[in-house]
């Protein structure tokens, strides 16, 4: 049974106690990959803490600093802005990485597959951000959803061995009829749990808010940080519901009272423009981001393990730690009973761990079923 909601959400309210911290160092960690326009791109992988370290000229360690011209240096300024903190309980991005694609094109595959691959060195990032894409001359929609296609490959690929991404992406210039059409056209598609698509005008700033969104909560629960009332655009109540049953992420002004109140409508993935009876059960944005932190947790606890797995009670151990970990997720209320995670040995193998996993999200009553591998490291990602 797929996810059958179609209405809007109406009302909402937040509750008064301070955020829970995520693991690490609160926020999720993005690795953003785009089009600057720069001729001499930096090579590699570069790190930012803020706006004013990116704004620099390329001599001087950044990416640029004209965001007329720059699409990357655009995106790092709006996400920086709606990341930062207003009061003492926000959540804060501490960092972001960076992959200069200078001015390649959107049909210049080789470049961003090169830049996909690269990225997965980075083990701690947990979403990808592709920027640059708009409407030109000579690119269609087929040119960015073939694109996307081959970033959720890579995506998937790492995620069965826990490391598990999101992507984002938008279409500036695009308007809402070519928007919707990415995700529902009857030729050609993307409707992917793990590809997240936004309405252009706000990108950076959609992206930014869902980064400093606890993984259990709705990212529309929240107040963007960097948007003042009247900012967003209008919409009939038709025009809205078209929007979120298309899988594309918006924000509109919630009036509550005499107040607006500047929030993401709903945070679905693409994989929401499927048939209601159809859709996927992690195609809600928070059910997936929650069910990902499970199984990096979960991963953690097998790995440190992995070179002992020679004895059956070794094993009876790791699902023991498994246990724990699931039973506190659902005493924290991140996850709901029915929720559970088996290990056991590869059939191919027997050095190698199968991780069994059922999660039930909170505020979902759908569950999420799932299979990841443990495997020995490597020197280049640190696991297989």
């Amino acid at each position: 049974m797929g996810i059958t909601i179609t209405e809007t959400p109406k009302t909402k309210y937040v509750e008064s106690d301070s955020d829970p911290t995520l693991s690490g160092s609160g926020a999720e960690i993005p690795i953003i990959i785009g089009i600057s326009g720069n001729e001499t791109p930096k090579s590699g992988i570069q790190k930012f803490d803020d706006y004013t370290d990116a704004c620099k000229t390329l001599a001087n360690g950044g990416i640029g600093t004209d965001t007329s011209t720059n699409p990357l240096l655009a995106f790092l300024e709006g996400f920086f802005a709606e990341s930062k903190k207003k009061s003492s309980g926000d959540l804060k991005v501490p960092y972001v990485y960076v992959i200069d694609l200078g001015n390649a094109t959107v049909k210049q595959g080789s470049a961003w597959t090169s830049a996909f691959e690269l990225a997965k060195v980075k083990r701690e990032v947990q979403v990808e951000v592709y920027v640059g894409f708009k409407k030109d001359t000579g690119i269609t929609a087929n040119d960015f959803i073939a694109l996307l296609e081959s970033a959720n490959l890579y995506i998937e690929k790492d995620s069965e061995h826990g490391n598990p991404r999101i992507g984002y992406f938008t279409v500036q210039g695009y308007s809402t009829t070519e928007l919707k059409a990415l995700t529902t056209s009857d030729s050609n598609k993307i409707q992917q749990s793990r590809i997240i698509l936004t309405e252009p005008e706000k990108f950076a700033r959609y992206v930014a808010r869902i980064c400093t969104t606890h993984y259990s909560e709705e990212p529309g629960f929240y107040e963007m940080r960097s948007v003042k009332p009247g900012e967003f655009p209008e919409l009939t109540e038709t025009e809205a519901k078209q929007l979120q049953n298309a899988g594309i992420i918006f924000g509109q002004d919630e009036k509550v009272g005499s107040r607006l109140i500047p929030r993401i409508n709903l945070a679905v993935s693409t994989a929401f423009a499927a048939n209601p009876d159809y859709r996927p059960n992690d195609s809600w944005l928070h059910a997936r981001r929650n069910t990902d932190q499970l199984i990096r947790e979960g991963y953690e606890i097998i790995f440190e393990q992995l070179k002992r797995n020679e004895t059956e009670i070794n094993l009876s151990y790791l699902q023991s730690d498994l246990d724990v970990l699931v039973d506190d997720k659902i005493k924290l209320g991140y996850m709901m009973d029915g929720t559970k995670l088996t290990v056991k040995e590869s059939v191919d193998d027997p050095t190698d761990l199968l991780i069994e996993g059922v999660a039930v999200p909170v505020n979902s009553s759908l569950i999420i079923e799932f299979t990841m591998y443990v495997k020995e490291p490597n020197t280049i990602a640190g696991g297989r």
